[in-house]
């Protein structure tokens, strides 16, 4: 569970004392390649965290699987329509698992109720969700005016890791370009 707490550590100074108490209620859970995690025909009721793997969000649009996130470890994921309105995930909203991955995993209600009650985990959770929020306004904003290769550069630098973890289909559409043109700026 180290890298899990390491990133909560660094995300949020956070208490030992709410550090003990969320990690206490953590299950750990293997979970094999492919495995779709979230889809939209459910209510998905578990928060994951990621000790070891990797995930992407997807969804499907005219039949093309469309990457909107990665998540590796140290991160969290979860149904956003789940976690904030109990319902079931988007239309398209998926998460598939990328490598067989160990994950530990907290029930929706239960982080709610330890929010409740603690304020550091609340507000953990809160700057969680802030820079979710900054950095999808990020990818936005470079979407709009960076050009293939700008993207590509960008990507590169912060996630080197991923490109020996990843297919590179799901970066290209991740950075809004076809294979061809990835692989093309690749050499």
């Amino acid at each position: 569970m180290k890298a899990i707490l390491q990133s909560i550590k660094d995300s949020y100074c956070i208490s030992d004392k709410s550090l003990k108490k969320l990690s206490d209620r953590l299950l750990p859970i293997e979970i094999r390649k492919k495995t779709i995690l979230v889809s939209p025909e459910k209510i998905n009721n578990n928060l994951y965290f990621i000790e070891r793997g990797v995930a992407r969000s997807f969804t499907i649009m005219d039949g093309k699987e469309i990457t909107s996130w990665f998540s590796k470890e140290g991160d969290l994921i979860y149904s956003t329509n789940s976690f904030y309105g109990k319902r079931k995930g988007y239309e398209s909203e998926r998460v598939q698992v990328l490598e067989n991955s160990l994950f530990y995993y907290i029930s929706i209600p239960e982080i709610h109720d330890l929010c409740l009650y603690d304020n550091d985990i609340a507000n953990w959770l809160r700057v969680l969700h802030q820079n979710a929020f900054v950095d999808l306004e990020r990818r936005l904003i470079s979407r709009l005016y960076l050009s293939a290769e700008e993207r590509y550069h960008d990507f590169f630098l912060n996630n080197k890791d991923l490109f020996n973890r990843v297919n590179l289909g799901h970066i290209a559409s991740y950075l809004g370009m076809s294979h061809v043109t990835l692989c093309a700026l690749r050499k």
